[in-house]
């Protein structure tokens, strides 16, 4: 967990100066954005509420950071155990992006690739156990708490397009973000808004 926190913070340094760089010289979009999300290691439905900053670097290029926040809201298949179970995830991704298809319309198709740091929590049940006691015997649940602070990668698929109004873009992205070794741990499908800001 250490050597993954000391990665993100080298990253930091690297990022921010390509961003100033991005900054001076090129355009740059904010996107604000919600969707749903399917943790998939718990089984789990939420949503996703996205921002996110892109730094045009070239004609098929950008760099990307965003924070989105996730919060589970039911399970697939509820039961009276699991009613309670619960995840939710601060992630901080740096994505680079590159453009496959563009059209004259200006309707982009897009690859997206980079690390994912996250902060987060699932609870879930974990079985129970009968007690005996002078008022009789009754049942006691046991909740598994885990915390996270860990580092993965994010693949994105994104469609971006003009809006009527020139200062304005809109976005479809379906991401996938893992983790220890699980793909994909969680699966989020987000419409953005985009506002041109240089």
């Amino acid at each position: 967990m250490k050597k993954s926190f000391l990665l993100f913070l080298a990253i930091i340094p690297c990022f921010l100066q390509s961003s100033a760089f991005a900054q001076e010289t090129n355009k740059l979009t904010y996107y604000l954005g919600a969707g749903p999300t399917i943790d998939g290691n718990g089984g789990l439905l939420g949503v996703n509420i996205n921002n996110e900053l892109n730094f045009s670097l070239g004609k098929r290029t950008s760099l990307n950071p965003s924070i989105t926040f996730y919060q589970s809201i039911k399970y697939w298949n509820e039961d009276d155990k699991n009613k309670n179970d619960n995840s939710s995830g601060l992630f901080t991704n740096v994505t680079f992006r590159y453009d496959l298809l563009k059209t004259k319309n200006d309707f982009k198709v897009s690859l997206a690739f980079g690390p994912s740091f996250q902060i987060g929590s699932e609870n879930g049940y974990g079985g129970s156990y009968l007690v005996y006691d002078d008022f009789g015997n009754y049942y006691v649940d046991i909740k598994n708490v885990e915390r996270f602070i860990r580092l993965g990668y994010t693949q994105q698929v994104v469609f971006d397009w003009k809006s009527k109004n020139e200062n304005r873009r809109n976005s479809a992205v379906l991401s996938m973000s893992s983790f220890d070794g699980y793909w994909p741990w969680y699966l989020m499908a987000t419409y953005r808004v985009g506002f041109k800001l240089k």
